[in-house]
């Protein structure tokens, strides 16, 4: 029975995050745990004890409260996942590194999701933010490179104009001015 109730609660408030109420389905998810305590910490309930964790971490990475998910992400890493999930988690947690300035924590994670395969919907930000970090790191050619990749990997994702930005960036550090100047004209002429 607990079974039963524990789905139907955990659809609704997976149903609240797709609809884009971050909030709510946060919240929902978190009542979860009290609510089903018990059955969670047993063999039976582990696995959905271990979504809930997922789902409320990406929740509030999204939300930016990345003080928040990181313990959750950090978790998450030692779960069963499959590929796919781990792969979304290590992406997770390397933004949520990168946003907290852990930029070498945010690189390992990055690496873990690059060998496991990064979804098609992870793409555009997982190279941004790979780039973003390896440009902190002072790893120029493989920011350059992951900018590049994230140009490539259309939208979702940064707007057009901050990739071309970071390009500039990274080609001046590089000593390549032409470059620069070019992706800096690129960016003017995307929108904002």
């Amino acid at each position: 029975m607990t079974e039963n109730a524990a789905e139907i609660d955990f659809s609704r408030a997976t149903a609240l995050l797709e609809q884009g109420h971050q909030e709510e389905g946060l919240n929902a998810l978190s009542s979860m745990l009290a609510k089903y305590e018990e059955w969670l910490k047993t063999d039976e309930g582990r696995d959905a004890y271990e979504a809930i964790q997922v789902h409320r971490a990406f929740s509030l990475v999204h939300l930016q409260k990345n003080l928040e998910a990181r313990p959750l992400l950090e978790e998450a890493t030692k779960f069963g996942l499959n590929a796919e999930t781990r792969s979304d988690v290590h992406c997770h947690l390397g933004r949520c590194y990168h946003e907290l300035s852990l930029y070498q924590l945010a690189s390992e994670q990055f690496e873990q999701a690059n060998a496991l395969g990064v979804s098609e919907e992870w793409k555009p930000v997982f190279h941004y933010y790979y780039g973003y970090t390896s440009y902190e790191l002072k790893e120029y050619q493989r920011a350059k490179r992951e900018f590049i990749l994230c140009l490539q990997s259309g939208s979702p994702g940064p707007e057009a104009r901050l990739r071309y930005l970071m390009l500039a960036a990274t080609s001046r550090k590089l000593g390549e001015y032409s470059e620069a100047r070019a992706y800096e004209e690129r960016a003017k002429s995307e929108k904002p």
